[in-house]
């Protein structure tokens, strides 16, 4: 049987009392991180349609603004690769620049410069954004161009950075937690060691022994990672309705995802797993050179 009742009286270990908080507290800050992993994943993923669009800006203080309007108008349309080229609204600029200057702000006679939205065919020949933006300072002396293919590849970059280095920080406390449960193990192995001789003596084999550390060790690690992933999600939870709340639309969102729920509820077992595996390597090896 997978579980079968133990022949050493484990409930004597101190190990009983502390370690389902400890790796409770390992669990739930390592299933934080691996949550916050996941959230800037989407962040990526959100940001790749931006890829094939960019932004021309004439400034506001143009001279004849409407006949250049017209002509950087015609001149996106006519450049190789551009499907759509739209004028966006002042009223929209106005709602964009709310974030920094405020709701309260008076933009009314803010002069805001003429912005086109261009989206360009993403199997298309790549466009060559300095030659653009040199052939339309011809027509508007000023005016620039904005490719969000390059803030988008440097916000992914630093993304994947981040999650790296959240993956590796995860990584860290599971290992630790793993050692952990590996010296509990054989420190618990030298406590009961007169019953392990006495099993011994009457014919029970190593991978029996073995077999009642890892389940054990399964026994404990279980609702200890079960009840730190559940409050890490809690947490989590809390924190993305905060930051929903927060009157600034700049801020990253931390919603709890499909994938966030199937992290929290698979990681408590493959915590006990691991432990599992952790606890007869670590017992086995201790049993060849004891006994």
């Amino acid at each position: 049987m997978l579980f079968s009742r133990p022949d050493i009286h484990f409930a004597a270990d101190d190990s009983h009392r502390f370690l389902p908080w400890l790796i409770g507290v390992m669990a739930c800050l390592s299933a934080l991180l691996l949550c916050l992993g996941i959230s800037v994943n989407s962040w990526i993923i959100d940001h790749h349609g931006h890829y094939n669009s960019l932004t021309v800006n004439i400034p506001a203080h143009s001279d004849n603004l409407p006949d250049k309007i017209t002509r950087v108008r015609d001149a996106l349309k006519k450049t190789p690769g551009v499907v759509d080229v739209a004028q966006i609204e002042q009223a929209k600029l106005q709602d964009m620049l709310k974030p920094w200057l405020g709701s309260n702000a008076g933009m009314d006679g803010l002069p805001l410069p003429t912005v086109f939205d261009v989206t360009f065919d993403a199997k298309a020949p790549a466009i060559d954004y300095n030659a653009l933006e040199k052939n339309l300072s011809l027509i508007a002396p000023g005016v620039e161009v904005d490719a969000h293919e390059r803030w988008v590849a440097a916000f992914s970059d630093f993304s994947i950075v981040a999650q790296c280095l959240i993956g590796i920080l995860a990584l860290l406390i599971l290992f630790f937690m793993g050692v952990m449960i590996a010296f509990i193990s054989r420190t618990s192995l030298k406590l009961h060691s007169k019953t392990v001789y006495l099993l011994h003596s009457v014919g029970a084999e190593d991978i029996y022994i073995t077999r009642q550390f890892q389940q054990e060790a399964f026994r404990l690690v279980l609702p200890g990672a079960f009840l730190g992933c559940i409050t890490a999600g809690m947490i989590y939870w809390a924190i993305g309705l905060y930051l929903a709340a927060l009157p600034v639309s700049l801020m990253p969102s931390l919603v709890i995802t499909r994938s966030h729920l199937l992290l929290i509820m698979l990681m408590p077992l493959g915590c006990a797993v691991a432990a599992w595996l952790v606890a007869r390597f670590s017992v086995i090896r201790q049993l060849q050179h004891v006994l």
